[in-house]
């Protein structure tokens, strides 16, 4: 019995050295060759008042209530209350965000936080940190030293130029903190289209490695339809928005499906859609305008076919837009050239990569809302030309013709062939936009990506395929 218990206390003993041990190796800092820097996306609820407030307060609520007064409306028939209902909705949402006539936030009072110091003197525990692009900013703080880790944030209002200027000065700061030569940076949704604008602005030669993720490449055709009329509601595709977004209140989730189920939203869609071709020019000079004609950053996301009628829209023969179009005309030559620049960049040093996501819906409010995408932009953009079936079905027999198996995705989604540096893209199934919850499987292989010493392709490292699929918790899942 002596030995026995003497042998148990020395197991005891040697699991209690272990479990230190391992502790202290799983936490062990690494050491990257340059800073990382994170640049991440549009944020539209970040924008704050000067007493600290949302400038922009989402709640799936007023959504529900704007349904039920649409619901009033159709039965009286009255489509001119409903368009007023609109409008006083999208103003009562936007009214803080709009900017003057030059570009210029016209409350100056509403601004985004800055992060001026590394993640090391900031406090990332809460859960606003823990996913997309700031959860990947957290997971690399905890993999590498903090004092190397840096946020970039951004007023998305603001042109492409005025947006590269201030990322200039964000990284010319992170040099002068850190005595590198070159930055490791995450381009993430926007912040690619920012990060590119750089790029042509001042050059590349303060990257060592550039890796896209679902960043906007030559526009978003969800806010080209947006800028040029195309606003229409899919009751179906809106059915699964409200529902992804009300999250964990199950009792608004149920409401919401037996309104689907009873075809009450179909039909609340189709008179919405009605209102909407019957009172565009209202809707769009009272509120659409009002708001987004001179956020310049936003037209930097239109693509380049929709340029010419969205100017046409927005402005028409309005007087007192003279710089807006000078600007704007700017802006469309930088959209274009968008290929250009890349092609530019490819031809240095630099270690560039794509990261592209499909299978989710898209936003319920474009006639292109089939397109597959990430939830937010469509994944032939975010490829950089990538053919993708529509949403629910899979390629035609001519869009895999002569294309090798290695460029169709397993579940014949997809054909990689098309995209512009295919052996750099990977094409995720299911992963949300920018999705890098913080710690999954998804980080670990952006942070793969970030932190190679030679330019990775899809055929690098096995565990990273061209082709991956992730689950809920973005964690990667056999196809």
């Amino acid at each position: 019995m002596k030995k026995i218990i003497s042998l148990v206390l020395a197991a005891i003993l040697v699991f209690s050295l272990f479990v230190p041990a391992s502790a202290a190796a799983e936490t062990e800092v690494k050491t990257n060759s340059e800073p990382l820097v994170v640049v991440r996306g549009i944020d539209f609820a970040g924008l704050v008042k000067e007493d600290g407030s949302k400038a922009l307060s989402f709640d799936p609520f007023d959504i529900f209530n704007l349904i039920l007064d649409m619901g009033t409306y159709k039965m009286r028939r009255d489509k001119d209350a409903a368009a007023k209902a609109i409008v006083n909705f999208g103003n009562n949402l936007f009214s803080d965000l709009a900017c003057d006539n030059e570009g210029n936030p016209a409350n100056a009072g509403v601004t985004i936080p800055k992060f001026l110091a590394p993640a090391s003197e900031l406090d990332l525990s809460g859960d606003e940190w823990a996913d997309t692009a700031v959860g990947l900013f957290r997971s690399l703080s905890k993999v590498y030293d903090a004092d190397q880790v840096y946020l970039y944030t951004f007023d998305w209002r603001l042109s492409p130029s005025a947006l590269a200027d201030d990322l200039k000065s964000f990284l010319d700061m992170v040099v002068a903190d850190t005595g590198a030569a070159k930055l490791d940076v995450a381009a993430c949704s926007m912040g690619g289209m920012i990060t590119t604008a750089y790029i042509d602005k001042y050059g590349a030669d303060i990257f060592d490695t550039v890796a896209y993720l679902s960043s906007a490449h030559n526009g978003v055709d969800v806010v080209g339809s947006a800028f040029t009329g195309d606003l229409t509601i899919d009751g179906n595709v809106l059915t699964d928005f409200l529902v992804g977004k009300i999250g964990s209140n199950f009792f608004l989730k149920i409401i919401i499906k037996i309104l689907d189920f009873l075809g009450i939203i179909d039909s609340l869609a189709n008179f919405v859609n009605d209102v909407i071709v019957t009172y565009k020019d209202m809707i769009y000079d009272d509120f659409l305008c009002e708001t987004f004609a001179t956020a310049f950053g936003l037209w930097g996301l239109v693509p380049d076919e929709y340029f010419d009628d969205a100017v046409e829209l927005f402005y028409g023969d309005k007087e007192g837009y003279d710089a807006a179009r000078e600007e704007i005309a700017e802006i469309k030559e930088f959209v274009t050239s968008t290929e250009d620049i890349m092609a530019e960049l490819m031809a240095t040093d630099v270690k560039v990569s794509f990261v592209s996501h499909y299978n989710r819906e898209q936003l319920p409010i474009y006639s292109k809302a089939y397109l597959h995408g990430d939830g937010v932009i469509e994944s032939a953009r975010t490829s950089l030309g990538g053919t993708f079936a529509n949403y629910g079905a899979t390629l035609t027999d001519e869009q895999i013709a002569g294309v090798a198996d290695e460029y169709i995705s397993p579940d014949k989604v997809v054909n990689a062939s098309t995209c512009l540096y295919a052996d750099r893209t990977w094409i995720v199934n299911g992963a949300k936009h920018v999705g890098c919850k913080d710690g999954s499987d998804h980080t670990e292989f952006a942070i793969w990506l970030l932190t190679q010493d030679t330019q990775p392709t899809v055929y690098t490292n096995p565990d990273y395929p061209r082709f991956l699929k992730v689950d809920a918790n973005e964690n990667f899942i056999g196809f």
